[in-house]
């Protein structure tokens, strides 16, 4: 049980905590609700900034599953229905995260809600096709899915992850997340067994053709965007596939350096300081 959730958290903590929901700012000087969340949804309309600081709340108190009910309840209110969808969809894939199917007292499957996610992610696209947020969060479902999936299913959902990625960076190639992902996405495949390639190939015709070198430069372009240090430590991850060690060393180091501005910074930091003890 350990090990498989070791595994999925690993594959999941940058895509759907943290890359999909944006940065989660953990303010030392700023502790008001008000403040925090302002800059999240300044973007949207004044009825979806209030019904997203509401649903944080409901969040807060009782968890993803009350929230997705009160945005269900409430999505109506408001002419803007694509960060509803999107928000309902990110609920449901942090859900998923956090369940596990050995646990009795679960009422829902880690697939299930990962299923709800995707369906709700294509709603978003459904309803508003040039919001690339929508196309993330999509490929962030997908990534989700191919974790629970068996191998015939994730060589067809991996390249979705691809697709959808790719369609978020050209409606904005400014998305440092999609960049993120399509780093991970040649990171992961670069690091596919033959067998596994061979197979889907040649049995599921689906090629899945990663580099070191692409997953290095869309985690580049991730840092040039937003210098934090879950970009960077994928950056040092790929760097050490390549065994660019010096280069790998630097970005642990740097992130040492960083502040603290997403949930995941002091794992990041731990992960990186055994690195570079391991291989200095």
């Amino acid at each position: 049980m350990v090990k498989r959730k070791v595994k999925i958290l690993r594959l999941l903590s940058i895509c759907i905590i943290l890359l999909a929901g944006g940065s989660t700012v953990l303010s030392q000087e700023v502790d008001t609700l008000e403040t925090e969340e302002l800059p999240k949804y300044w973007d949207h309309t004044e009825c979806v900034r209030n019904l997203f600081i509401e649903s944080d709340t409901t969040k807060a108190r009782f968890g993803e599953g009350a929230e997705i009910d009160f945005l269900l309840e409430r999505s109506s209110d408001c002419e803007e229905v694509g960060p509803v969808s999107r928000r309902i969809a990110l609920r449901y894939l942090e859900w998923g995260d956090t369940t596990y199917d050995d646990i009795a007292s679960e009422s829902r499957s880690k697939k299930d809600l990962f299923k709800e996610g995707l369906s709700w992610a294509k709603t978003s696209i459904r309803q508003d096709s040039t919001d690339h947020e929508n196309y993330e969060i999509a490929s962030t479902a997908f990534a989700a899915l191919l974790t629970v999936s068996r191998l015939r299913t994730q060589a067809k959902l991996a390249d979705s992850v691809r697709i959808y990625a790719e369609s978020a960076i050209r409606l904005h190639p400014e998305n440092d997340r999609a960049h993120h992902i399509l780093g991970r996405w040649h990171y992961e495949v670069s690091k596919l067994g033959w067998l596994t390639k061979f197979l889907s190939r040649v049995v599921f015709r689906e090629p899945q053709d990663g580099s070191f070198e692409k997953a290095e430069e869309h985690f580049n372009k991730a840092i040039e965007l937003d210098n934090i240090s879950t970009h960077r430590f994928w950056l040092g991850m790929a760097y050490l596939e390549q065994g660019k060690k010096e280069q790998a060393l630097e970005q642990f180091r740097i992130i040492q350096t960083l502040p603290y501005v997403q949930h995941n910074d002091d794992y990041l930091k731990e992960e990186a300081k055994k690195l570079i003890e391991k291989h200095s």
